[in-house]
């Protein structure tokens, strides 16, 4: 008798089966394999092509590379992921897992850190260097702590001021209107307490307000004025560094938590080395973007004794008035002391 269509032997149903089986075993093996993968979103402001940008990417190289393709970078640049604030709500609701921040987003998980920006607190990178050095263990407590797990420290760099008008004729700073980080109630108030104007606004929007002339003025390190092309609208600097940008790579620590110990290992270890080699990169080419904005026809203004006075005398007020609001005096005064040994050396 014929068997009915849709039967088989036994041999065929058994080859069958067993490649049914493998076919399941090989699918359950990449899927196996796929969830493995930890796929981390980075944000960045900066654009495609900046140093800080071209860094992450060569981090992300190596980290992928060093874990065999089991933790991988998605980069979002050039401010894409909205502005740092809005990269900050994005990562408590794990939309968005890491990021390099300046000092705005680093001060709204940690107030603290902004002793970092006191203005004319540092006279050189080698003093920065030291009381980040000193203070590292302090902040990466408190960004645990927070639920955030610091990679390690960046920066953009000195901060100058940047003009249409004049910063050194008989008005000094008075006919600034200044553009300020929307969002940063740290930087208006520093900006006011200097006799400034500070229009807030968000980053993407310098370019129109210097544009429109909402603003006539911005603060910035040097690279990134030349980064954002903000220098383009303006006609004088002010050789007078006011305050070191700082910065720092964090990632949630739900997300650090999930890898393996080898795995976190390889993303610290890498990550300092990428915000270290950021350092110097982002020193030396704000060195050669002042060079830059000089040849560009930008007259570089030096202030006068009595200008100098008053700026001390401001960034004075600006300490005293953070104190116990955004940092504690107990917190200042270990800076300084850090700061006095260091000289005294």
């Amino acid at each position: 008798m014929k068997r009915a269509t849709g039967e088989c032997g036994g041999s065929t149903c058994r080859r069958a089966a067993a490649g049914v089986l493998i076919f399941l075993l090989a699918f359950s093996a990449l899927s196996v394999e796929a969830l493995a993968v930890t796929e981390i979103k980075v944000a960045l402001i900066t654009p495609e092509g900046s140093t800080w940008t071209n860094a992450l990417h060569k981090l992300a190289k190596e980290v992928e590379n060093r874990t065999g393709g089991d933790v991988v970078f998605r980069i979002y640049a050039g401010g894409v992921s909205g502005d740092e604030l809005d990269v900050l709500r994005k990562m408590r609701v794990n939309r968005i897992q890491a990021a390099g921040f300046s000092g705005v987003g680093l001060g709204v998980i940690l107030p603290e850190i902004r002793v970092l920006e006191a203005p004319l607190l540092f006279r050189s990178y080698a003093e920065v260097d030291r009381v980040k050095d000193k203070l590292f263990d302090r902040f990466v407590a408190g960004f645990a702590e927070k639920g955030f797990v610091l990679l390690g420290f960046a920066e953009a760099g000195f901060v100058y001021f940047f003009a249409q008008p004049s910063m050194t004729g008989s008005g000094g700073l008075d006919p600034l209107k200044m553009w300020a980080w929307k969002g940063d109630p740290v930087a208006k108030s520093t900006l006011e307490a200097f006799g400034i104007k500070a229009t807030p606004l968000h980053l993407a929007d310098v370019n129109t307000g210097l544009e429109t002339g909402m603003i006539n003025s911005f603060y910035s390190p040097p690279l990134a004025a030349i980064a954002f092309q903000w220098y383009a609208k303006i006609r004088y600097l002010l050789d007078f560094p006011i305050v070191n940008s700082t910065g720092a790579f964090l990632i949630r620590k739900s997300t650090f938590d999930r890898l393996s110990d080898e795995h976190q290992k390889i993303l610290y270890e890498q990550s300092r080395r990428f915000c270290d080699e950021l350092i110097r990169l982002s020193r030396n080419e704000n060195a050669q973007a002042l060079q830059v904005l000089k040849a560009s026809g930008i007259e570089f203004e030096k202030p006068a004794g009595r200008q100098i006075q008053l700026f001390e005398r401001s960034a004075r007020n600006v300490h005293a008035g953070n104190m116990d609001k955004l940092y504690s005096r107990k917190l200042f005064g270990q800076v300084q002391e850090i700061l006095r040994a260091y000289r005294e050396q």
